[in-house]
């Protein structure tokens, strides 16, 4: 198995710099299900913040490059049945990724509840409280 950092996946995805999405290209091609990739949850939190704050990336996009991520036989996501928990609550919900995810794997560790000062989140994640 081979870890995959934050920057490996914005190469692979924004094809923005030409030598190293090339690089990040050839790494992928050398996955395989015998020997795969494996991002962990930092380094995906990461990646979709950029993605989203730096990149500008639309929730829809990203939403395609995640669900592909999860269906690859290459690859191996930390938290899969939690993304894919996330990924359903983002369809009902306009919050944010890190925002569900962070509840939700609170929740699964066995917190009642995740207090947040994030007054939207609080009212629209399930799990989140607003601390006052």
């Amino acid at each position: 198995m081979i870890g995959i950092d934050t920057n490996i996946l914005l190469r692979l995805t924004c094809q923005d710099d030409s030598i190293q999405s090339k690089q990040a290209l050839a790494l992928a091609k050398r996955l395989t299900a015998e020997e795969p990739g494996f991002i962990n949850s930092s380094v995906l939190l990461e990646f979709i913040w950029t993605a989203r704050r730096r990149i500008k990336m639309s929730k829809e996009e990203l939403k395609a490059i995640l669900s592909g991520l999860l269906d690859s036989d290459d690859l191996i996501l930390e938290d899969e049945a939690l993304i894919e928990q996330t990924l359903d609550e983002m369809a009902r919900s306009a919050e944010e990724f890190a925002d569900i995810f962070i509840a939700l794997k609170n929740r699964a560790l066995g917190c009642q509840t995740t207090m947040t000062f994030d007054r939207r989140a609080a009212r629209t994640v399930p799990h989140m409280e607003l601390l006052t």
